[in-house]
């Protein structure tokens, strides 16, 4: 994240667990906001101060301009994760609610709707021992869910994960990429983003954020869209007909259908027919997601270890897996990870690079 930042001319102020602070350029934030592959989150810090109960909180938030913010047209919800002496966020959020609403009361504004999930506009609030934070999030729902996901699938990975998957890998667009094991899709999927909309893969979400608008009423969003490609290069396997079929909605949903070729396939009985060169990147199977015997794993992993040696010598391939004894099983040699949280799980993305060839 912190690399990503630096290469949007931003200066990073801080960070923690609970993220990373920067600042910048107006320009330099909007390319950031609609380019960036790995942030979960791109909250705007509204304030910054200390209290050491809930009314000096509550009084401190009401003064905030919340009617340049919100209105009547517009629903909001508030995210809490406080402790110390703001230490219960359910009782933090009602007051944050309160210091919104008499403030809009005050000002003698039709108050908006307040919705516990999908909202227009997103309040943010944390706290450590006497400092508390207040924010708003520039798309409302998290950056990293891009909303073409209508169906998930079983265990999908998500999108700032495939992001990273496809990070670690070295692909870049126009290269060959091939998940044997697609699910539904998302690794494909935002590669193709990256290719459709020449890495604006943001640009869609942003352009229907009240809270990007209110703050860059002036910016124009780029419309071009590359054309579908002359031949496929982006390849998705799946044995379950049913993810197959996901994957392809999914793929209608993100405006990337032309983009990515989805059919049923085994990942052991895969055959490369792609060329000499190009990436694997997948999420395999592992037993605390699936359910799977964990015998019948290890041979999966086994022998798709050799379909790898056997058909695609001098290619890259790259997995996300939460089970570590499992990954030797492939038989390979690591070439770099990369450690991560993934559904609470412990996970790494091991990157592989292939000997030799067919």
């Amino acid at each position: 994240m912190e690399s990503e930042l630096k290469s949007h001319r931003l200066k990073i102020d801080s960070s923690n667990r609970g993220g990373v602070f920067f600042s910048g350029k107006k320009e330099d934030v909007i390319d950031f906001a609609i380019h960036t592959k790995f942030a979960s989150r791109i909250n705007l810090q509204l304030l910054y101060d200390n209290a050491d109960d809930y009314d000096e909180f509550y009084t401190k938030a009401s003064e905030l301009p919340w009617e340049k913010y919100i209105g009547p047209e517009v629903s909001f919800r508030i995210d809490a994760e406080t402790k110390d002496k703001l230490r219960n966020s359910e009782f933090t959020m009602h007051r944050m609610k309160d210091a919104v609403l008499d403030r809009l009361r005050n000002k003698k504004i039709p108050l908006p709707e307040i919705e516990k999930r999908m909202a227009d506009i997103t309040i943010v609030v944390r706290s450590h021992t006497d400092k508390f934070s207040i924010e708003l999030s520039f798309s409302g729902d998290p950056v990293g869910r891009r909303g073409y996901r209508l169906f998930a699938g079983n265990a999908p990975v998500r999108e700032p994960i495939a992001q990273a998957m496809l990070e670690m890998s070295g692909w870049k667009e126009g290269n060959t990429l091939v998940d044997p094991m697609c699910g539904s899709g998302t690794i494909l999927i935002e590669a193709a983003l990256r290719e459709r909309l020449y890495g604006e893969i943001n640009r869609f979400l942003f352009a229907e954020s009240p809270v990007f608008q209110i703050l860059f009423p002036t910016y124009v969003f780029s419309e071009r869209k590359k054309e579908k490609p002359e031949s496929p290069h982006l390849f998705g396997f799946d044995v379950d007909p049913e993810a197959v079929r996901i994957a392809k909605e999914n793929a209608y949903e993100a405006g990337v259908e032309d983009f990515v070729k989805f059919e049923v396939g085994d990942c052991l009985e895969l055959k490369n027919n792609f060329g000499t060169q190009g990436h694997v990147v997948t999420n395999p199977p592992y037993g605390d997601r699936i359910g799977k015997p964990m015998e019948d794993l290890r041979e999966m992993y086994f022998q798709f270890g050799r379909v790898i040696k056997n058909e695609f010598g001098g290619w890259k391939f790259t997995v996300l897996s939460a089970d570590f004894s499992l990954l030797g099983k492939f038989g390979l040699k690591e070439n770099s990870h990369l450690s991560l949280k993934h559904a609470n799980l412990k996970a790494k993305i091991v990157d592989y690079e292939i000997r030799g060839g067919k």
